[in-house]
């Protein structure tokens, strides 16, 4: 194991945990917002119609964390939204990643507080460098806390917190922009990245850089190289999910 360069940054989850934690919060929102189950009753004509409440409007933009914590915090105690919940603007850094993947650039700094914290290494293969398949294991946690959500699911409440996230995107530089399709480009970029199989070779670049040696993988986005630095298990599992939400947002 060569751990002589600095480590590459890593993705944090890549466009399944900027997806996850819009839209759990969403479907656990539509929930509680929900009129209660009541036993059904004749209505006389002194009585008036049994009407349903509409649910209550979302919070500003600058007043949306409280609100997110809450809601992600209820659902889920896992370790790395945990960490991501403690940190601020949490719908803001949610439109930047979007935006960020969409136009194939890596998200990963908007979510450097669950990033791994193990070094990128490399292992000699046949006078080679190749990605070390141990380092893969570093994404496992954060692969399984995108794929166990039921991705139909979260797609038909997807438009539940959209009003607030598409206002939180045009304020980050597209006053005319649209969040469904910046959504739906990061997820067609991401949806391209091949699934590799061991040995990923890569060779030397500038400074502290490991480059691909295939100019096909080097050639993809900074979103798909980052996606693919995660090893073939994971992508594997990353495109099943995108593709399933994919499926879903376009019923």
């Amino acid at each position: 194991m060569d751990n002589s360069k600095p480590p590459i940054l890593p993705i944090a989850i890549v466009g399944g945990l900027i997806i996850l934690g819009v839209l759990v919060g969403a479907w656990w929102m539509s929930r509680r917002s929900a009129a209660p189950t009541q036993p059904v009753k004749a209505v006389t004509s002194t009585e008036a119609p049994i009407t349903t409440a509409p649910p209550p409007p979302l919070p500003p933009l600058d007043q949306m964390d409280p609100m997110m914590r809450s809601l992600l915090g209820a659902l889920s105690n896992h370790p790395e939204l945990a960490k991501w919940l403690a940190t601020d603007g949490l719908i803001k850094q949610l439109a930047m990643a979007i935006d960020a993947a969409a136009q194939g650039k890596t998200p990963s700094r908007n979510f450097k507080v669950v990033a791994p914290s193990a070094s990128f290494a490399t292992v000699r293969r046949n006078n080679r460098r190749a990605i070390d398949p141990a380092g893969y294991k570093r994404y496992h946690a954060l692969v399984s806390a995108v794929t166990s959500m039921d991705a139909s699911g979260v797609a038909k409440v997807y438009k539940t917190i959209k009003p607030r996230l598409n206002e939180a995107y045009r304020n980050s530089g597209h006053p005319d922009g649209d969040i469904d399709q910046a959504v739906q480009a990061a997820i067609d970029t991401l949806l391209e990245t091949p699934v590799v199989p061991d040995p990923v070779v890569v060779v030397e670049g500038k400074g502290a850089l490991w480059l691909f040696a295939d100019s096909k993988l080097e050639g993809l986005t900074a979103s798909q190289k980052q996606l693919l630095r995660m090893g073939p298990e994971n992508v594997d599992a990353m495109l099943v999910w995108l593709r399933s939400l994919q499926a879903g947002l376009k019923q």
